[in-house]
């Protein structure tokens, strides 16, 4: 069976490794900073359901050269897995803009021909059934959307949410490339997100959440309340860390401030500097540094780290970068990566 996977722009090779590790060797296909991996699978749905990296998932059951011979080609798919129901939904997407129409041009027009051949009734509020089609390139495709009335990125940890949260999935994918083993520390942590992602690889970490607004770090700890798991909370300004003399840190994974929705506590400069301050104190060796950021001038300004990669990607239409710095001996410019294939 063919799925469709969407996931933020530039994280699409993590998705393949996801794939891997839950089913195996999967074939994938996928174009970098798409948001978009196509697999071929064989096993139960309920598995790809349970995937952290990925936002909705897709069944395709045919593709084609026209809307109506695709369509037509798969009707015997669609009339088993309707059995039974009364009414449907489409969604529909042009991926790319070339073509002479819209999405919903092309969610009426599939409409239109389902309702012909399945004889299902159109509703939009509370469909028993969501059929999907897209357009990429010259090639339709049609299928059933599996995630049609939310996002498998919403977590059930999400009760309180910062206004500057972070997607869950980046969250996720940061603590993937910062490993799964030892010490942890957010020193910005907000709402707990990249913590509570670290800890659902590895439950027994140890890991430390600091932010320096204690209303944030209440949430945080409703939403750690909320999975039943138990970070270290402090209330501090990364400029002077709450953190043990002599302390050996294997990882700190952070989403600094963008600076576009609030202004950092003296400045952006300042929060860079203590930031690359703090890793090169704490970080053991062979500890990581992964931090999020739009802001590459400040990140080749301030690091003396030895950096690993550097991956681009795009959420809601802003380019930012994932950096990997180690604590190892020497430093060099990371290669830009692009959702290696």
């Amino acid at each position: 069976m063919k799925l469709l996977l969407t996931t933020v722009p530039g994280l699409e090779f993590i998705v393949r490794e996801e794939l891997a590790e839950l089913l195996g060797q999967v074939e994938t296909a996928y174009t970098p900073l798409s948001g978009r991996v196509f697999a071929e699978i064989e096993e139960p749905l309920a598995r790809i359901l349970s995937m952290r990296s990925i936002e909705n998932v897709r069944l395709i059951l045919g593709e084609g050269d026209t809307l109506r011979a695709t369509t037509e080609a798969s009707l015997d798919a669609m009339k088993e897995l309707s059995k039974g129901l009364k009414t449907f939904a489409v969604r529909a997407e042009r991926v790319t803009k070339e073509a002479p129409f819209t999405s919903l041009d092309l969610a009426r027009d599939l409409g239109t021909l389902l309702s012909e051949k399945l004889g299902l009734q159109v509703q939009l509020d509370v469909p028993d059934i969501v059929f999907y089609a897209e357009y990429e390139r010259g090639t339709y495709r049609v299928g059933v959307d599996l995630t049609p009335f939310s996002s498998l990125r919403d977590r059930p940890y999400r009760r309180w949410i910062h206004r500057s949260a972070l997607n869950p999935i980046i969250a996720y994918a940061m603590c993937r490339l910062a490993g799964s083993t030892g010490m942890l520390v957010d020193p910005f942590c907000g709402s707990g997100t990249i913590v509570l992602e670290c800890l659902s690889l590895n439950t027994h970490r140890e890991a430390l959440c600091a932010d320096i607004s204690v209303a944030s770090l209440l949430g945080a700890r409703e939403n750690a309340w909320a999975v039943g798991l138990t970070p270290h909370l402090y209330a501090q300004d990364v400029a002077n860390p709450a953190l043990r003399e002599n302390v050996a840190v294997d990882a700190i994974v952070t989403n600094p401030p963008f600076g576009l929705r609030e202004r950092p506590v003296g400045g952006l400069e300042r929060v860079y500097a203590a930031l690359f301050s703090l890793a090169e104190k704490v970080l053991a060796e062979g500890g990581r540094l992964v931090v999020l950021t739009p802001h590459r001038e400040l990140i080749q300004r301030f690091s003396r780290l030895n950096a690993e990669k550097c991956i681009e990607i795009n959420e809601g239409g802003l380019t930012s970068w994932i950096y990997v710095f180690s604590a190892a001996p020497g430093s060099s410019t990371p290669s830009l990566i692009r959702s290696p294939l």
